[in-house]
């Protein structure tokens, strides 16, 4: 992807909208008086969720999507941070006070109409996440401004200002059943919707970072992995829009945008060869037939798998469409791939097409038996699947539907973020008929005196925060804004008012090392926790750690090595050392390379030093090194000038 030329938004139409999710720092979930917090449950019961009509009598199609599934859906809850409220035998409480409160905030910030009565509405979900089959969702503000500072454009329109319920935690998955834990349903968010901007994928970054900082200097919404989510709706070429749930890191947000705008314009590109072989709608109805008798013996490890406890293939036709599943014009853009994500979604582990095969154990005789049982020409493809009969035939009726739409281009569907930036198929995009009225909760109405109370609360803009911070702890204004930026303002006020630390050495730890080891491959960030970055921080004051060590010891933490700091530097062997214990270090070097001294003179520092460091790194301070090695170099080539004298 890095290779190709860069996008041009306006070339290209890009328009990207940005649905921002952030958790407040409430003490209490959103529609009772549970506290929040994260605990593996002991109680658990199973549901199984279906879609209902709307008031109009129509059926979301995400609902109903989602529905095909017919799993069961597992609940796991705790004592401490769920209640029957969650578990859904009991109404919703009268909504968190605090939370309101803080939407009213934030909706006046961003200069929205507040609504004179807040309603809460249901908006069906029936993937498992709510134990109701619906989320909680109440509209607080309309319409608004962002500014942009470095955009394309001075401000970005505010569509709507909304406060939420979090759903339940995701935490396992198997064959017919999901598994949810519920201490996160019911935890506050608030979510706020964009206008659609045209802008590159930086800037589109950008807009977020700047929407974020906004949030954060409320001092109301929670930091850290997790607490944010991005949702990114996204076009092209004025053709539909996709929707990328869950990006969690700022950083991922170009990189989807990116990727995601590659593989619209291939879809419209895929979209104008399809049309140009003839290949219409009535050609892609085709029954599938059943070809199971075909494979009696095969080789093929997948297929057997798949015919096992009364499996069978199914096969069907696509006229005029040979080679163009697997074409690929670039890493990641490929038809097969578009197609197999819906297949993994009805539980396959994929689909076998003509464009690969022979191949995968399948054999050139086994290939040629299925074209001439689906009369396929020259020209033809075509898919095959094993598995259940029923759930095949479900898939493959979805998979026509999808290749139907491939003649229009890219499909209006909901997509999910992976870790690298890219998308994967997750279901279609709702529709209006998803959404009804709570008739559990009376509305609030929301006076010009509470909005009054509101307005005296709303704290200095973002700017300003940056420098009361460079002034308060003697930092530049890029210091201030980096640290203010991170998830751990809290804990660096925590660190200079506890510590003789340099609020500079803090934030740089903080910001650059964590991001250093954050990158490197193979590092579990999350096992370094505030304490035990705080229990660092108070043994680098105390000296018993040196600066030098910060970084191997954090990257020995996040590999799984070590829990703690000692532990780390006993695997290191970089406990610290005294400065008695480095001048004899130091002396024993230039013992080693006296020669090179008497030759060089003051000029053998750079050699000495290096052998030095080579046994000390991580162990003591460089500027501490530095001093003693060019103190007592000086002080031995003074002394052999001395006797050179005599």
């Amino acid at each position: 992807m890095n290779s190709q030329p860069a996008l041009d938004p306006e070339k290209i139409g890009l328009k990207v909208g940005i649905e921002l999710h952030r958790q407040l720092q409430a003490e209490r979930k959103l529609f009772c008086h549970c506290p929040i917090g994260k605990e593996e449950g002991s109680v658990s019961f199973v549901r199984r969720l279906r879609p209902s009509q709307s008031e109009l009598g129509e059926v979301d199609p995400a609902a109903l999507f989602e529905a095909q599934k017919e799993d069961w859906i597992k609940y796991q809850a705790g004592q401490n941070f769920s209640c029957i409220v969650e578990a859904d035998e009991e109404p919703p409480h009268d909504p968190d006070p605090f939370s309101i409160e803080t939407a009213l905030m934030i909706a006046l910030q961003l200069d929205s109409k507040v609504v004179d009565e807040i309603h809460v509405m249901r908006k069906m979900v029936i993937d498992g996440s709510n134990t109701s089959g619906f989320q909680r969702t109440m509209v607080v503000g309309l319409g608004g401004t962002l500014r942009w500072k470095n955009g394309p454009q001075k401000e970005v329109g505010v569509q709507t200002v909304t406060l939420e319920e979090d759903a339940a935690r995701n935490i396992g998955e198997k064959p017919g059943e999901r598994i949810f834990s519920l201490d996160r349903l019911g935890v506050p968010l608030i979510e706020i919707s964009l206008s659609p901007v045209t802008a590159s994928p930086a800037q589109v970054q950008d807009l977020a970072m700047s929407l974020g900082r906004l949030l954060k200097a409320t001092g109301r919404v929670e930091r850290g992995l997790g607490a944010i989510r991005q949702d990114v709706n996204i076009s092209v070429m004025n053709g539909q829009v996709i929707e990328v749930k869950g990006v969690q890191q700022l950083e991922l947000i170009s990189k989807v945008v990116e990727f995601e705008a590659r593989r619209q314009l291939w879809l419209h590109e895929l979209a104008s060869r399809v049309r140009e072989r003839g290949i219409n709608e009535t050609d892609l109805t085709q029954s599938p037939r059943e070809l199971t008798h075909l494979f009696n013996g095969t080789g093929s490890r997948v297929i057997a798998a798949g015919l096992k406890n009364g499996g069978v293939a199914l096969g069907v036709k696509l006229p005029r469409m040979k080679g163009l599943i697997s074409l690929e014009p670039s890493e990641g853009l490929r038809l097969g791939r578009e197609l197999a994500g819906i297949a993994r979604f009805y539980g396959l582990g994929g689909l076998l097409h003509s464009d690969e095969l022979p191949g995968l154990g399948v054999t050139e005789g086994e290939v040629s038996s299925v074209k001439k049982a689906l009369s396929c020409g020259d020209d033809d493809a075509f898919l095959l699947l094993v598995g259940e009969s029923t759930r095949l035939r479900e898939c493959i009726a979805a998979l026509l539907s999808r290749l139907r739409q491939s003649l229009r281009g890219p499909p209006a569907e909901t997509r999910a973020a992976t870790p690298e930036g890219e998308t994967r198929y997750l279901r279609p995009r709702p529709g209006s008929a998803r959404m009804y009225p709570e008739t559990d909760i009376l509305p609030i109405e929301i006076t010009e005196d509470v909005l009054h109370r509101v307005r005296k609360k709303i704290p200095k803009p973002w700017e300003e925060q940056v420098e009361a911070c460079s002034s308060t702890y003697k930092i530049s204004l890029e210091q201030a804004e980096r640290i203010l930026d991170s998830d751990y303002f809290e804990l660096f006020e925590k660190v200079c008012s506890s510590t003789k630390l340099s609020p500079s050495v803090v934030v740089s730890i903080l910001t650059d090392t964590l991001t250093a080891v954050r990158r490197e491959e193979g590092m579990d960030v999350e096992r370094i926790t505030e304490e035990l970055l705080f229990d660092l921080f108070k043994q680098l004051s105390e000296g018993k750690l040196a600066k030098e060590a910060v970084q191997p010891v954090l990257e020995s933490i996040s590999k799984g090595d070590a829990d703690d700091v000692p532990t780390a530097l006993a695997r290191l062997g970089v406990q610290k050392i005294t400065v008695e214990e480095l001048r004899s270090i130091i002396g024993d070097s230039i013992k080693e390379n006296m020669q090179l001294v008497e030759k060089k003179g003051e000029a053998a520092f750079s050699p000495i030093m290096g052998t030095v460091m080579a046994r000390v790194r991580g162990r003591i301070d460089g500027s501490i090194v530095s001093s003693e090695v060019k103190s007592i170099l000086l002080k031995v080539i003074n002394q052999k000038k001395s006797e050179a004298k005599k």
